[in-house]
């Protein structure tokens, strides 16, 4: 393992020289993952690779983004000639799929968190990037093929990423990134509105619930909620309808810190963090095993939901 990049450059030679490639995003897909697995995927598709994408199921919102026919079962996939992890931050989160990318004949990881292991075989990690969709932009614009759907891709992983251009790793090549995009005719009216504005009756119950549980905690600095299991049965909904939740919470007024947490089963607790400047919740999310963006990070912890509230809450007060 080395923690340094290879360049661009390297990067598409290797791609160049394989036939037969595998590409996977991180567990539980956010916009940027689909948007920078499909775009990828599709490019390599046209230049007549053979191309397999690894992504695991993922809500109805995101079905704006094209070219989702290349997503394969796990189980079909073998072993690849040059597997590709894009926008992972290390190994655990690959979908229980490590084991194909250690016998990958050829390994690359490209990502943006700054959190990222440098696990692979050849790595192109910018942790400054607003998104994956834009490292892979800079990755195709000019060499690989692109076209209307491919730029869809991408710009919905860019404004995903970026919540439509609002958080502070929007720098202006992202926005020169986005305007070339647009200039492919893609429908990007309707993705932002896909992405953003749009939710199923069930999400809507499932938001009603959490902001009814909300917590305020040490003199308002922290904000919290969480959603259980049988809270979402109740909301006839999934699991892939809480993506929007924690944006809300970290919007309240004087809140330093945002944790939203939720069952994945009963031992088993997804928490998401945001941060205001000067609070870095990758490194509190790395304490627990995961990972992110010093604003933006999360981690699965293998407790009750109760108890691991208790754990985080434990953390927090020490940086506050």
């Amino acid at each position: 393992m080395k923690e340094k990049n290879d360049s661009l450059e390297k990067i598409r030679e290797i791609i160049l020289a394989h036939e037969n490639i595998v590409i996977c995003g991180h567990t539980n897909p956010d916009g940027d993952a689909i948007g920078a697995n499909l775009a990828l995927a599709a490019s390599l598709h046209k230049m007549g690779k053979k191309v397999q994408v690894l992504l695991e199921p993922f809500g109805k919102k995101y079905a704006v983004i094209p070219n989702s026919h290349l997503i394969t079962e796990k189980e079909s996939v073998n072993k690849a000639e040059l597997f590709i992890a894009l926008d992972c931050g290390d190994m655990g989160r690959l979908q229980g799929i490590a084991e194909v990318f250690q016998n990958a004949s050829c390994t690359i990881n490209i990502d943006h968190h700054t959190s990222n292991s440098y696990f692979g075989e050849y790595n192109y990690v910018e942790e400054h990037a607003s998104s994956a969709s834009e490292i892979v932009f800079k990755l195709i614009k000019g060499h690989f093929p692109m076209d209307r759907d491919i730029a869809s891709a991408l710009y919905a992983g860019i404004i995903y990423d970026t919540g439509g251009f609002r958080h502070s790793s929007t720098a202006p090549f992202t926005m020169e990134a986005a305007g070339e995009l647009m200039g492919y005719d893609i429908p990007f009216t309707k993705i932002y509105n896909e992405l953003f504005d749009s939710r199923n009756f069930s999400e809507l119950k499932i938001m009603g619930r959490a902001f009814d549980k909300a917590e305020s905690h040490f003199d308002g600095k922290l904000i919290c909620s969480s959603i259980t299991m049988q809270d979402i049965a109740q909301c006839n909904g999934t699991n892939k309808e809480l993506d929007a939740i924690i944006n809300y919470l970290k919007g309240v007024n004087d809140t330093k810190i945002a944790c939203f947490f939720y069952e994945k089963n009963e031992m088993d607790v997804k928490a998401s963090f945001r941060g205001n400047d000067g609070y870095d919740v990758c490194a509190l999310a790395q304490k627990f095993g995961g990972g992110g963006h010093i604003k933006a990070a999360g981690c699965t912890i293998a407790a009750p939901i109760a108890k691991a509230k208790e754990m985080v809450f434990a953390e927090i007060e020490k940086m506050l």
